[in-house]
């Protein structure tokens, strides 16, 4: 099997498969990342739905700190011990406080006495009290005055992180404000939380959620999946408002559910690469054994062809020898006699010459063509070949006209300049007899030996210049129509031309086809 048909077979196994894994792997890329998209927006609803537990704890303190701020409210007569005994029985606050329209604090008591608790509270606090215009800040988007009522959050840090403060102002502008305590706070979350060693999630056993605070820090978390020290979150979101300054962490390596997707995908890839190869591979196989076939066809057909043409060889030539000795010694007054022997050395010498032709093609096609130079004069070639040809020339009504300019003796191959003169004359009594009128020239310059055979028939145009030279190309109009012939002759002149260091090819010209032959032929020593 020829290397170039391999190679096109395999490529048209190869090339399918490789566009094949190449569109696969772009469509399991984008379905991952459709995947970690979905599985991204799934993990941000898991810690949203955290982060609304958290926001229902605040929003139901905040619920409860406004009845107590009504209770505070109604200590008119001595709202110190009030207060005092309130705090002890409200461990989710840490201090009251109240704060006069003018800003003046009017609890704790600064000018009266005040217990530790209160005075941590006051030295704690400071930095509130250096912003303490925010309680008296009028509503944003509203044109009501300062003493509107309004109500918040105040968020500072203290110590080792975030402390709260809820206050709300009444519409005399006084200001009673709660701070919380932290460390209730935190535990009241942890235990609205899921359990520490319980599962984020059922369908991701590799999963943790980590409740981190403002220098990411974490405060609380569950699930078994341990990440590594440097490894980031595959999703988080802060906690809302008061608490964001805290951050809600989402870890997992993804292998109970994006990485699962991803292993189908790629399974599916590689299922179908293997899939269309088998049948790729199947069609690639029966493509080399009808081509292999065909093959063996026809170089059984080549070979009966050379077979019989070596058959036909040896008689033909006994019967084109007889013929011409006969014609010899033919008697000149049996006219009718002659006519017949002519017609059979003729039509013997053009079968002689397809034999030839069909055998040198076959040695041509089998790379087994060579020269056999000898000591020759060009011009006793060309005479002797248009002997052979002039009768039946004649006969067609065609005017020779050889003007033989190369007289030398060089080295060259008499029987390939034959073969290629030979299948030149016969175009011409096969082409172009109805031109009456065919002109041979030859040449001699240096080494290259130049001949020139015109003819005026009909041509050939000049699109179709290189297409006669294509074995079994003919030329498709009245040129050709009702001419026999193998279709290989002028394929086989240009072979043995090249063959012979030239080359053979069709000149320009006004009437007929001109056909220029160059031969490589040193002078012989």
């Amino acid at each position: 099997m020829k290397p170039k048909l391999i190679a096109i077979l395999l490529l048209l196994v190869l090339l399918p498969l490789a566009l094949l894994a190449g569109l696969g792997v772009k469509v399991a890329r984008d379905e991952q990342e459709i995947v970690q998209h979905r599985f991204g927006k799934l993990l941000a609803a898991k810690l949203s739905d955290v982060d609304a537990t958290i926001t229902r704890l605040i929003e139901a303190r905040e619920r409860e700190l406004l009845d107590l701020f009504v209770t505070v409210g109604d200590f008119s007569a001595d709202p110190t011990s009030s207060i005092r005994a309130l705090l002890r029985k409200t461990p989710a606050v840490s201090q009251i406080f109240i704060l006069g329209p003018n800003g003046e604090m009017w609890h704790p008591p600064l000018s009266g006495p005040m217990n530790a608790s209160e005075r941590d509270f006051l030295a704690r606090t400071r930095q509130v009290w250096e912003d303490a215009h925010v309680f008296y800040q009028q509503p944003e988007g509203n044109g009501a005055p300062t003493s509107a009522a309004a109500r918040g959050w105040y968020t500072w840090y203290w110590g080792t992180g975030i402390n709260l403060i809820f206050w709300q102002r009444d519409t005399s502008g006084t200001v009673l404000g709660a701070e919380l305590n932290r460390a209730r706070l935190l535990a009241d979350i942890i235990a609205e939380l899921p359990h520490a060693s319980g599962p984020v999630e059922p369908r991701l056993p590799d999963a943790r959620v980590v409740l981190a605070d403002s220098k990411g820090a974490a405060m609380y978390q569950w699930g078994a999946y341990e990440p590594g020290r440097n490894e980031r979150p595959r999703v988080g979101r802060p906690v809302s408002r008061p608490l964001n300054s805290w951050k809600l962490e989402y870890y997992t390596s993804g292998s109970g559910f994006a990485g699962g997707l991803g292993g189908g995908a790629l399974f599916n890839l590689v299922s179908g690469v293997i899939v269309v190869g088998i049948a790729l591979a199947g069609l690639a196989v029966y493509f080399y054994r009808e081509s292999s076939r065909e093959m063996r066809e026809a170089r059984q057909r080549v070979n009966f062809v050379n077979q019989v043409s070596h058959e036909l060889k040896t008689p033909l030539t006994n019967i084109r020898m007889y013929a011409e000795l006969l014609e010899r010694r033919l008697d000149d007054t049996d006219e009718k006699t002659a006519q017949h022997l002519g017609v059979i050395v003729s039509q013997s010498q053009r079968l002689s010459r397809l034999i030839t032709n069909v055998l040198t093609f076959a040695r041509q096609q089998r790379k087994k063509l060579k020269l056999h130079t000898t000591a020759g004069n060009v011009d006793d070639i060309i005479r002797s070949v248009l002997e052979h040809f002039r009768p039946s020339l004649e006969a067609e009504g065609v005017e020779i006209a050889c003007a033989g300019n190369a007289g030398a003796t060089v080295k060259v191959d008499a029987d390939v300049l034959e073969q290629v003169l030979g299948n030149l004359f016969g175009n011409v009594e096969k082409y172009a007899a109805s031109g009456g009128w065919m002109e041979v020239r030859s040449e001699q310059h240096g080494d290259l030996t130049i001949i020139t055979v015109a003819d005026r028939g009909p041509g050939i145009p000049n699109k179709l210049d290189e297409l006669v030279f294509e074995p079994f190309r003919r030329v498709s109009d009245k040129l050709t129509d009702g001419v026999a012939g193998t279709g290989i002759g002028l394929a086989i002149a240009r072979e043995l031309a090249r063959l012979h260091g030239g080359d053979l090819t069709l000149e320009p010209s006004d009437t007929g086809a001109r056909f220029r032959l160059v031969l490589n032929t040193p002078a012989a020593e």
